[in-house]
């Protein structure tokens, strides 16, 4: 599993190019794709472009996917295993909002690599069981 922010990093480029030149058929690699990283917007720290196309060109087969759904999660977790064992990596890239179902974490970086205080993280927790139930 990768964060956006993380494929900023040349080792990842590295290990993608290994594993689809050696064709290491049996890896399943995913992408919160939440646009956001600890300095900000990847946009504005380092612009990744078109990840679809990026994993593409690197020879990798790419599913895309609504990372807040478990549904489809599940759906495209058993469509990437089909696809495993055909002489190329997969990854999931699956785009995410920061913060999902937590009104004043949404959208914003500010609390990655910040923890809540007792009363917001009470406050994050209600929230999230008034969305998720006993998901």
């Amino acid at each position: 599993m990768h964060g956006d922010g993380e494929l900023q990093e040349g080792q990842i480029w590295e290990a993608a190019m290994y594993a689809a030149g050696n064709k290491v058929d049996n890896i399943i690699a995913t992408v919160d794709y939440n646009h956001k990283q600890i300095d900000g917007d990847i946009d504005e720290v380092l612009p990744m472009g078109d990840l679809v196309k990026k994993w593409q060109a690197f020879g990798w087969d790419v599913l895309e996917m609504n990372g807040h759904d478990l549904e489809s999660l599940r759906s495209t977790l058993k469509k990437a295993n089909t696809m495993t064992g055909k002489g190329k990596p997969v990854i999931i890239i699956m785009t995410t909002v920061m913060g999902q179902g937590v009104d004043f974490m949404m959208g914003t970086h500010k609390w990655h690599g910040s923890a809540p205080s007792k009363e917001q993280a009470a406050n994050a927790l209600t929230q999230l069981q008034e969305t998720l139930g006993d998901y």
